[in-house]
Order: C-alpha cells, then structure tokens, then sequence
C-alpha cells in the first residue's frame, strides 16, 4: 500500500482494512460460525504482525541517498517479520493468500528501490489535481515510495491502482491480494477448524438397523437358533 498522494488519506487506507476485517467476519458468521470460536482462536507470534506493521509506518525522510536507502531496507526488512508471522500460521486458513500478496509487495520493492507509484493511480485519486498529488509525493513520500520511473520493473506489481470518493489512496496489487488473504483469515478464524460445526456422524450402517434393538431372548425361552422355544411355554 502507498504512501497517498494527499496525506489526509491514511483514514481511507484504514478504512480499506477495516472493510476487509468486517467482510471477513460476515461471512465466517453466515458460514455458521461464531464470536466464541472467533475468540478462542490464537495465532502464533502475533507479535510479530505488530512490529512489521510498525516498520512500514515509521517516517524515514528521503532527503539523503542514505536515507532513501534506510526507508527501502526497513520496508522489506518489515514484509520479512509479516512473512514470518505468516509462516508461523500458515495452517490457517487465508495465511496462504495473505502471504502471497506480502510477496508481490515485496518483490517490486526489491527490484525498484522502493515501491513506485504510477501517475496514472495518482490521478484517479486527485482528479483534476494530479500535479500536486505528484508534488506531495515527491516530497512527503519518503525513502519507502517514489513517483515511478523509466528504469523501474514489474510495473503490474506496483502501485498502479487508485481508488478515489472516501478512500483516496494507491494500491498495488499486493494490497488487493493480501486484503483478500486478511479477509479469510477472519471467515476462518470464526469458523474454527474444518468440521467443527458439521454434525457427528451417525455411527453405524443400514445393518445395524435389522438387528433387533432389545435385549436377547432369556436361555430358558430361546431354542436352538435363539428364538423363544413355543414348546417351553406350553404350546402345541
């Protein structure tokens, strides 16, 4: 995810994750989960998800080769600490995705230096304002993202998408997937794990059925092939 264009466009990044934590609550529940299995499921080394976090928020200005250089070595050196969150949970169900998309982020930070931003996403954000999106960034993008280059790769992977109205930020596609990710992880994570709410299976099969169901027939009633003996009784 991009450092916006206009800086008062952090809510809207976090509006986006909270979307994606919601819809993914909804359908865990309308999956026939529940808050209490949601609650009783602990990931490994959470912690680890908070500190990456923390690394991609630090502010490192760009102003020196060598700062630009500290802002692209702490944004991958983050995705390093999520990816290890997200092998530490890969048993869960969503962490896969989610890994995937930290992948792709990855990537084009390491070939380019930082992540670009292509003019083309600023422009869906700021509209008509694009020359000053582009300023903003220039000089408030810091060491971690930059306005995208001739030289740069992987242009597909990098942040290309923007999204205007309440949101107004930049995305890569890595954003999108790992949303995706995030987002079954909580529908997972709410079911619990597979089959704990599928009903018990009737033990058993069709033949038990023809059994007789009570108890056997008393010794002194039962003749040879364990069927009350009619002579026993009196009976012609």
């Amino acid at each position: 995810m991009g450092v916006p264009p206009n800086l008062s466009a952090y809510p809207g990044a976090v509006l986006v994750i909270i979307g994606a934590l919601i819809l993914g609550l909804a359908a865990g529940l309308l999956a026939g989960g529940s808050f209490t299995v949601l609650s009783e499921t602990h990931f490994r080394w959470w912690g680890l998800a908070l500190l990456g976090l923390v690394m991609q928020l630090i502010p490192i200005p760009s102003s020196s080769t060598g700062g630009h250089r500290l802002g692209v070595v702490v944004l991958v050196a983050s995705y390093a600490v999520l990816l290890a969150f997200v092998a530490a949970n890969i048993r869960f169900g969503g962490f896969a995705l989610l890994g995937l998309g930290l992948v792709l982020n990855a990537v084009a930070i390491g070939v380019n230096g930082g992540m670009p931003v292509s003019p083309g996403a600023i422009r869906a954000v700021e509209g008509v304002h694009v020359a000053q999106g582009v300023r903003r960034l220039e000089e408030h993008g810091g060491g971690k993202h930059h306005l995208q280059r001739p030289g740069d790769k992987l242009i597909p992977l990098t942040d290309v998408i923007g999204i205007g109205g309440p949101v107004r930020n930049v995305f890569s596609p890595g954003d999108l997937v790992s949303m995706v990710g995030m987002a079954w992880v909580v529908a997972a994570a709410t079911r619990g794990p597979a089959g704990k709410h599928a009903r018990p299976r009737r033990q058993g099969g069709p033949s038990d059925a023809a059994q007789p169901s009570g108890p056997p027939p008393h010794p002194t009633e039962a003749g040879e092939e364990g069927w009350p003996d009619r002579s026993a009784r009196g009976h012609p």
